[in-house]
């Protein structure tokens, strides 16, 4: 994102600033939700394109000349990049302390962290995926892609150097580099899309794709006019393409990454003195490539902020208005710290340019250690703003130990036991994060009755026996936790009763709801044979059937659903009290319903067969008007789905007949369908 603009040791190529545009324009209003661009984010490929040229470029210059020096190159650096990200910082982190609730503001105390530190990407992947809903309310996201090129750049000129210098088959170095780095992009994109998303051995090769450009490695010389025009356009076509035929289901980066990196490539070494040159190097397409860096920059966090403020989508007009103020603030920023600080009359010397840099990152470092430390300031907003909000930390304090044990751990047995103490566990819990998240609330029952059980629960796997997540790529990791937890349920006599949770509207219907709604969620087992919302169904009703069949001897208890609201009550009931807005009520009892019908169904036909249980969380939580986010005063969940700590403790009296001595009879206890009544 950071390519230099044109240097004094290149001839300025305004077609390259107006391929800047072509890539800036797109992610802008891809980010903002504007029809069309759903695929904008190739942008930012485009972009390693460019930086990897200009920058190599520059260096291939300066070596050759005798003149290259580490201290020049990174001065350079911190002229072009520091001053204006610097004052994002800033302006962030003063409306972030304004405006997000104590959980956003530690979370954005730690990611101006690792920005400050050029190490956000890493920090990104392990928080979860670009496209996730989450990733929304992080307003520096967008400077993953700065981590990524400052980490190359702290290796790549020293590595030219040498190999421009000393060793003689320096250009086929580069190309293992390059193809080793694309081959692992290939690899790991279908099954770790996010490690191949974010880390930089896994994009090294875009950025050198740029540096062939510059050093003529595989793009020859054209000298035929019609031909060059040609390349050009077809490099135009590639990125376009990929722009508006792209969206977040498209397998990324990986393969499909190829389109918009030839195509940068393709512009950028036969552009010149072409009709596309002559487009690209247009008054409009240069001023907004010139503004380009500020306008990433800005666009992202003036989205984010918006639609927190507003806490929803952005409709057409605002789309539209937030595209115009980023353009605004990026005019700002190029016209009165960018251009300033560039000049070489300002911090003439190297060393009070390392200070001016250093001094207010350093700044930024530890008011993002001390937001985050601090969990967010919380006594920034009034008690019950507090109460609401804290909800989201609410979750199981058992998690962190319990929650994902490895399959070597299940099978040897080592996992946690809940509930009162005792010689053997006496039942098991099998779920996903819904298992997890309703812990605190059955480790409550199972002590009230003097029972202790077993934790099988992984965050993201479906107690399903034999189910693959396709969304997950190939990942089979979840498949083996469940059958490596049924086994170890199987042969531990001890266990008479085993609770499956899950979040079965994902399974089923391939439909997430609420702030996490996405589609296309689909699964499959060794009978699919498409992958469709159809199948799911008969995946669901299979798997679930196979699971309880493998349980046969023991009393299964299917915990049916929690509600998917439609908003994150902790953060907008927050929100709603500190704005002083209407807060929004819960999901209604009838579209609960209507989501939950095929899965009420098929639950209660396969506890009826199977001589299972039900425990109906709907029962407790819901009225025949709407499903409750709050009782009593205290909030019930910790995001738009996952019950909090409280909300698990709320509905700890549905666990007590899971740990009754009496009669089991399945047929007394199935999932009530209201709406008949």
């Amino acid at each position: 994102m950071s390519s230099s603009s044109h240097n004094h040791s290149l001839a300025y190529r305004a077609e390259v600033d107006g391929l800047r545009a072509l890539a800036v324009v797109p992610v802008v209003l891809f980010h903002a939700g504007i029809a069309g661009f759903a695929g904008g984010f190739v942008g930012v490929d485009v972009f390693f394109v460019i930086s990897g040229y200009l920058i190599t470029a520059i260096l291939a210059k300066e070596i050759a000349a005798g003149q290259f020096s580490t201290l020049r190159f990174y001065e350079r650096r911190i002229r072009r990049l520091f001053p204006a990200l610097i004052v994002m910082f800033a302006v962030c982190w003063a409306v972030a302390m304004f405006l997000l609730m104590p959980q956003d503001f530690r979370s954005f105390g730690r990611s101006m962290v690792a920005s400050g530190l050029f190490s956000s990407n890493i920090l990104f992947w392990a928080e979860g995926g670009y496209f996730d809903t989450s990733a929304e309310l992080k307003p520096l996201l967008h400077t993953w892609s700065l981590s990524v090129e400052e980490q190359f750049y702290i290796v790549f000129p020293a590595l030219l150097l040498v190999l421009l210098t000393k060793v003689r088959q320096w250009k086929a170095v580069l190309t293992v580099l390059l193809l080793a780095s694309f081959a692992a992009c290939v690899y790991y994109t279908p099954t770790d899309p996010d490690t191949a998303f974010y880390l930089p051995m896994f994009r090294v090769w875009e950025l050198l794709a740029g540096s062939f450009v510059a050093l003529s490695i595989g793009f020859f010389k054209i000298r035929n006019d019609a031909l060059r025009s040609a390349a050009a356009m077809l490099g135009v076509a590639l990125v376009l393409w990929a722009t508006f035929t792209f969206d977040a289901s498209t397998s990324f980066p990986g393969v499909n990454a190829l389109f918009p990196c030839i195509g940068a490539a393709l512009i950028i070494a036969y552009s010149q003195q072409t009709v596309v040159a002559t487009v690209l190097g247009s008054k409009p397409l240069v001023w907004i490539g010139k503004l380009s860096y500020s306008l990433y920059l800005w666009h992202w966090p003036i989205i984010v902020f918006a639609k927190y403020y507003l806490m929803r989508e952005l409709e057409i007009s605002e789309q539209y208005f937030v595209v115009a103020l980023s353009l605004a603030a990026a005019y700002l920023s190029m016209r009165f710290v960018e251009i300033p600080f560039r000049d070489r009359k300002f911090a003439a010397d190297t060393r009070s340019l390392f200070k001016m840099a250093a001094v207010p990152m350093v700044c930024f470092f530890m008011a993002g250690l001390g937001t985050y430390f601090a969990n967010g300031f919380p006594e920034r907003f009034a008690d019950p703003v507090q109460a609401m909000a804290m909800g989201a930390r609410d979750t199981n304090p058992q998690r962190r130990d319990c929650d994902g044990r490895d399959v070597e751990d299940i099978a040897a047995g080592n996992v946690c036991l809940v509930g009162a103490p005792g010689d053997k566990p006496t039942f098991a819990v099998l779920g996903d994060s819904f298992g997890d998240a309703m812990m605190p609330g059955i480790a409550a029952a199972a002590s009230s009755a003097g029972r202790q059980g077993m934790v099988l629960t992984s965050s993201g796997c479906y107690p399903l026996e034999g189910v693959v997540d396709l969304n997950k790529h190939g990942d089979v990791s979840c498949r083996e936790f469940v059958s490596a937890s049924l086994a170890l349920i199987q042969k531990t006599p001890s266990i008479t009763d085993v609770i499956l949770v899950g979040r079965w509207t994902t399974a089923a219907l391939g439909v997430r709801f609420g702030v996490s709604a996405k589609t296309g969620w689909y699964i499959n087992d060794t009978q699919s044979v498409e992958s469709s919302y159809a199948e799911n169904k008969r995946v669901f009703d299979r798997a679930l059937t196979r699971t309880v069949t493998m349980l046969d001897g023991k009393r299964v208890h299917i915990v049916s659903y929690v509600p998917e609201q439609r908003i994150d009550p902790p953060r907008t009931l927050a929100l709603c009290a500190y704005l002083s807005r209407d807060c929004p009520t819960g999901v209604s009892f009838a579209e609960f319903e209507q989501r939950h019908a095929f899965i009420r169904e098929t639950i209660n036909r396969i506890t009826l067969e199977k001589n299972a249980r039900v425990i109906d969380v709907g029962s407790k939580l819901c009225t025949d008007k709407e499903c409750a986010m709050v009782a009593n005063g205290t909030m019930l969940y910790s995001d738009d789905n996952h019950l909090s700590s409280t909300g698990a403790l709320y509905i700890r009296d549905l666990f007590k007949p899971a740990f009754s001595s009496k009669e089991y009879r399945a047929s007394s206890n199935v999932v009530a369908d209201k709406t008949r009544h």
